[in-house]
């Protein structure tokens, strides 16, 4: 088999976890178990290790609490605390998406979160194929929960490939608003 044969097929096959920081464990697990339902599988702690830009992290506890599907969402809670920092990135363009299985789940997912004293907004309609609805857990970590009405399709795919196009030659022309 050629290398390129090898490395043809290579992507990632799932989501194992998506790490982000938190300070406060305790109301991070409440949340993720009592609202969000999801699955407490288990928790690392070190003293610290050597990390890949050479420092030594400081000691930890990461905690990590799984999907439906096996994945995971994970936390990191820092001995040393964590200086939040703005990135400039508005807080609606980074988001964590989860699937519900119907536009009935997100109505009952509504309810949930509001009688959890969850602000939710939407339901969101995004031309047809996705109905979402947004919060933020007590992280500061925007989610969305969302009913797809159909898988992707090839339609889906050459329609993309053209408004990713469009969006570069909009760029370079300098006629994005």
């Amino acid at each position: 088999m050629s290398e390129t044969a090898k490395t043809a097929d290579l992507a990632p096959h799932r989501l194992n976890h998506y790490a982000i920081a938190t300070q406060d464990m305790a109301e991070t697990h409440r949340f993720w178990t009592e609202v969000m339902g999801c699955e407490f599988r288990g928790a690392l702690r070190a003293d610290g290790h050597p990390m890949s830009t050479g420092e030594l992290a400081p000691g930890y506890l990461h905690a990590f609490y799984s999907f439906k599907d096996g994945s995971c969402i994970a936390f990191f809670e820092l001995a040393t605390g964590i200086e939040r920092r703005d990135d400039g990135v508005p807080s609606w363009a980074k988001h964590l998406a989860l699937s519900v299985d119907s536009r009935e789940q997100l109505a009952a997912w509504r309810d949930r979160l509001t009688a959890a004293g969850v602000e939710v907004v939407g339901e969101i309609d995004h031309d047809g194929l996705f109905y979402s609805l947004y919060l933020f857990d007590p992280n500061g970590q925007r989610i969305e929960l969302t009913y797809q009405t159909r898988e992707f399709n090839h339609n889906d795919k050459e329609a993309g490939r053209k408004v990713l196009e469009g969006w570069a030659a909009d760029k370079t022309a300098g006629v994005l608003v």
